[in-house]
């Protein structure tokens, strides 16, 4: 967790769709999905540059330097998610991404080591707001990625829709 960014940082949270449900159902089967999960999402994630903070059961909180290199690490992710056999029961994980200021290090840090409130909330609300399978941008992390989305990849304003 050494050199996580800092100042105007990307963040990546992530969380299984229904996982508590799934836990329940499948009770022995449990420990090796969330096992596979997080290997897949460490790997899109460190692939592109991201430093993973803090995880709470299913749930990931990432660091990015770069709103580019977030949305390329979660769609990645969704991408090997989606090909993975996972039974019968597939999981399914929304993504929000966030881009504001945050301070790593700090002395009056939360447990997973960044201050910076109402971006930290903001990013926990737009990945809430998803679905399993989705990503969510807030405008400001769109504003950034701007044309240098991953191929086959493009954005719709959900705000604008009826």
């Amino acid at each position: 967790m050494t050199n996580l960014p800092t100042g105007t940082v990307t963040f990546l949270f992530t969380d299984i769709e229904g996982s508590t449900k799934l836990a329940q159902a499948q009770p022995d089967r449990w420990p090796q999905l969330q096992e596979r999960h997080h290997a897949l999402m460490r790997q899109a994630i460190e692939t592109y540059n991201g430093s993973v903070f803090q995880i709470v059961g299913d749930a990931f909180c990432t660091a990015f330097s770069t709103a580019p290199e977030a949305l390329n690490a979660a769609v990645e992710a969704q991408r090997v998610l989606g090909r993975e056999a996972w039974g019968t029961d597939p999981i399914h994980v929304r993504m929000g991404i966030h881009t504001g200021v945050a301070q790593a290090g700090a002395v009056d840090a939360v447990a997973g080591g960044y201050t910076g409130y109402a971006t930290l909330a903001l990013v926990q609300r737009v990945m809430s707001a998803a679905h399993g399978g989705q990503i969510l941008l807030s405008h400001t992390t769109a504003d950034l990625v701007g044309d240098q989305l991953p191929g086959g990849i493009s954005l719709r304003d959900l705000a604008s829709t009826n």
